[in-house]
């Protein structure tokens, strides 16, 4: 192929004027490798060479689409089955000449407490040549993970397939992100505190719903231990997190989020209702009845324990 690139004056006089410096940078380089390669790059590969992160990468390309040119990278979804692995001579010369490979692989091995078997080797080697991750980068997702005891070179790779597919290529975005869900699992710790379940592992039924609850719905400590009371009144015992879920979800859409609030809801809704009728019953309760039922609930009790989770 020609070593050189044709760009029409038109095309650089215009978007001179609207295009940002790095919206440049990612076309040339992008169109470049595309002209070499015959395939666009991914955006792991431009933001590791350009030194941008991933989002920025991102934006450029969107830029340029939406300006109905077409830059768009590959997509970066393969799965590790469809990666051709590396032979363990070239990744061993190339350990022996990159520092910041060699700083990747001895970390590696310090993180996950072991000798890095032949497999290991080749998937670590993927995070930096295939995935585009400075060393740096990988080795804060791998000391991310095994925090969390999970030593497993797949589940690693795993969680570097969905770093590299949300852009996470930078020490920022990296921290930004570890941060983000350290802060998420926090959140969903003190619920399972307040739940008195915190001490057993949960059913990835009950984790998705608590994720939901502490990160969606956004559910406020102290109203937990009156709907878990709520719940298992009304399931004669049994823990039940889509009966929970309902409740919680009525209170959201009713804007309840103190106790205090639920109780000034629940004597609103009591002195709306129709008085018991001539067989000596009530009106059926409606959904929002969710409210009701809960009589003998001590709601300064409720407030004490969410006191003494936030001392936790």
């Amino acid at each position: 192929m020609d070593n050189y690139l044709k760009i029409e004056c038109d095309f650089i006089e215009r978007w001179a004027k609207h295009a940002r410096a790095e919206h440049f940078r990612v076309y040339l380089f992008a169109f470049s490798k595309l002209q070499q390669t015959g395939k666009l790059p991914t955006v792991g590969e431009v933001a590791k060479e350009l030194k941008l992160s991933g989002d920025d990468v991102k934006s450029a390309f969107e830029f340029w689409e939406a300006a109905g040119i077409s830059v768009k990278p590959q997509p970066k979804k393969a799965q590790p089955a469809t990666i051709t692995p590396t032979k363990i001579d070239d990744i061993a010369a190339a350990i022996g000449r990159d520092e910041s490979l060699n700083f990747l692989y001895k970390q590696a091995q310090i993180l996950l407490g072991k000798t890095l078997s032949a497999t290991d080797v080749q998937i670590l080697y993927s995070f930096y040549d295939y995935y585009g991750f400075p060393a740096e980068v990988a080795v804060m997702m791998i000391t991310y993970v095994t925090a969390k005891e999970k030593r497993s070179m797949r589940y690693i790779e795993k969680i570097a397939i969905e770093w590299a597919e949300k852009g996470i290529l930078t020490v920022d975005d990296a921290e930004n992100h570890i941060k983000k869900m350290e802060q998420r699992a926090k959140r969903e710790y003190k619920i399972t505190q307040a739940l008195g379940i915190a001490d057993r592992k949960l059913t990835q039924t009950e984790e998705q719903f608590i994720a939901s609850w502490a990160n969606e719905l956004k559910v406020p400590l102290e109203l937990v231990p009156v709907a878990y009371d709520r719940m298992i009144n009304g399931t004669g015992g049994k823990f039940s997190c889509a009966y929970m879920n309902k409740i919680f979800e009525n209170w959201a859409a009713a804007g309840v989020k103190t106790v205090e609030q639920l109780a000034m809801a629940e004597a609103e809704y009591k002195s709306s209702r129709p008085p018991a009728n001539a067989s000596g019953g009530t009106v059926k309760p409606s959904k929002f009845n969710n409210f009701a039922g809960t009589s003998g609930v001590d709601y300064s009790a409720a407030a004490r324990k969410k006191q003494l989770i936030n001392e936790t």
